[in-house]
C-alpha cells in the first residue's frame, strides 16, 4: 500500500546551508535537508578546448602535473 505525501513544504533552513524539505506521510512528519550547491568560482572550461584562454591552459596544465607527481605511479 502506497501512502501519499501531503502538505509539502519547502523553506530556508534556519543553519542557512540549504532547504529543508518537510512532509505528512500518514502519521509521521519527515524532514529532510537539501544542501546548497557548492559555489564554484572558477570559469568551466571551454569545449573545443582550455587553449582558447592560454592562461586558463597554464592552470590546467599545471594541475595535471601535480597530480602526476603525486599519483602512485603503476
Amino acid at each position: 500500500m502506497h501512502i501519499q505525501k501531503k502538505n509539502l513544504q519547502v523553506t530556508q533552513h534556519p543553519s542557512g546551508k540549504g532547504l529543508q524539505l518537510s512532509y505528512e506521510l500518514g502519521t509521521l512528519r519527515k524532514t529532510h535537508l537539501i544542501p546548497n550547491k557548492q559555489q564554484n568560482t572558477e570559469a568551466e572550461p571551454h569545449a573545443a578546448g582550455s587553449y582558447h584562454n592560454p592562461e586558463q591552459h597554464a592552470i590546467y596544465m599545471q594541475r595535471i602535473d601535480a597530480m602526476l607527481k603525486t599519483s602512485p605511479s603503476g
